[in-house]
């Protein structure tokens, strides 16, 4: 180690000591943490009950108008075609907060509104869905509640909770697997929950589409003991890894019929995002090493066609040339999955150019060009992504933020603090 490295670390060290030792630092920090706890408990409880107020039980609030949208049965369906009259959506918002409600403590109104969910929803509407967005939202939803009903005897009150939110998950399983009845069983992107695939559906799908079923489906068939979901989830993943380029590399959409490319660029963002996570998560998950060795062939690649520096384009899958310089929203998920898979430098050298750019326009752009250092001129903005603030949390939490900013970096934006909201809960 050089001279100049022993100082940078010594003095690193001095920092930290100053912070442990130093009795009125430590009040600040553990003030500064109920400050925090109590603002996001706030802020929470602000979306949620106005939810409640304006929106329940349809899918989302409107926040604006305080009116509300069905997104399950409105997505890809403007013209709000085969919907029942008396359609009121699925209560998505309510399925989607459960989990913080454990969180926050709050066991009473998830009491209630896992038995309002289990007397309530059903399945058997006329809605042409999006079965990746309802499989991650609604069964993923369901799924996670119905564990976090049974995994403690304090969380429902005894005899109340008899499994009816397995019972409804299974059902909603049950009617995605005619999605999967293709040539290549790779699963069509559309289907209706009564009728199944309707007819003139489109056959054109995205790799995350058809790639990132396995960590619901895989746990309904555990939790049921009915196999078919797994198994239809995993041969189309298989499948669909079967279509890699001779480089490992993947490309954006694809036909469930012919199992031909449609589009053969891509990146880690956007189509592709959630392929690379569930296959490692579904490693984690179910320990099968074929996950394994699927997601590291895949990172590996990745690794070697896609990242410039600290930055990832989107390249060619059959030649692993550059076409798209560009940061994508939807790539924020990728430093949290490395910091997963033990690539820690990595995950901080990525992290800390998003947030420059976060922290440069106030907001993460749909695209940020990387060539042109500026915002495309055509995309939407989002303020804060949810996967920027887990990548800041998994970082924090495997390197207790000493790789997260730089020593000398001094960094005041005033919504940094909600990105580590989560560790006062956990």
């Amino acid at each position: 180690m050089t001279p100049h490295k022993s100082r940078t670390w010594a003095l690193v060290l001095l920092m930290i000591s100053s912070i442990f030792f130093d009795p009125s630092m430590s009040k600040h920090w553990a003030a500064k943490r109920r400050l925090m706890r109590e603002k996001v408990r706030g802020m929470f409880y602000h979306a949620y009950e106005n939810y409640i107020n304006h929106a329940f039980p349809h899918d989302e609030l409107k926040p604006l108008t305080k009116t509300f949208t069905d997104s399950l049965g409105e997505l890809g369906n403007l013209k709000l075609e085969h919907l029942p009259q008396d359609y009121n959506g699925s209560a998505l918002t309510l399925i989607e907060s459960l989990s913080s409600l454990v969180i926050l403590g709050n066991n009473t109104e998830f009491e209630r509104a896992v038995l309002w969910l289990s007397e309530s929803i059903r399945f058997d509407v006329d809605a042409r869905i999006n079965l990746f967005e309802c499989n991650i939202r609604v069964l993923g939803g369901l799924v996670s509640a119905h564990i976090l009903a049974t995994d403690s005897a304090n969380r429902l009150i005894k005899g109340h909770y008899k499994n009816q939110l397995l019972i409804l998950a299974e059902d909603l399983g049950r009617r995605f697997l005619p999605a999967f009845d293709t040539p290549t069983g790779l699963p069509y992107a559309w289907i209706n929950l009564k009728y199944g695939v309707m007819k003139k559906e489109t056959t054109e799908t995205s790799t995350s589409g058809c790639g990132s079923l396995i960590l619901e489906m895989g746990a309904l068939s555990r939790l049921t003991g009915d196999p078919r979901f797994e198994a239809a989830a995993l041969r189309a993943l298989r499948k669909l890894w079967s279509m890699r380029s001779s480089l490992n590399l993947f490309g954006t959409t694809l036909d469930v019929v012919t199992g031909e490319w449609i589009e053969h660029s891509s990146g880690i963002g956007a189509g592709v995002d959630s392929f690379y996570e569930y296959l490692f998560k579904a490693h984690i998950l179910f320990g099968k090493e074929e996950y394994w060795r699927m997601f590291h062939t895949a990172y590996l690649a990745v690794q070697k066609y896609f990242r410039h520096g600290p930055w990832y384009h989107d390249a060619d899958m059959r030649t692993g040339k550059a076409t798209y310089w560009q940061l994508t929203s939807l790539q924020a998920f990728w430093p949290g999955l490395q910091v997963l898979v033990g690539d820690i430098s990595a995950a901080n050298s990525s992290h800390r150019e998003f947030f420059n750019v976060w922290k440069k326009f106030g907001l993460l752009p749909e695209r940020y060009l990387l060539d042109h250092q500026m915002i495309h001129p055509t995309e939407k903005y989002y303020p804060l992504r949810p996967e920027f603030a887990e990548s800041t949390f998994y970082l924090y939490q495997a390197t207790k933020g000493m790789l997260l900013w730089r020593p000398s970096q001094k960094v005041s934006h005033p919504q940094l603090s909600l990105f580590f909201s989560c560790l006062i809960f956990c």
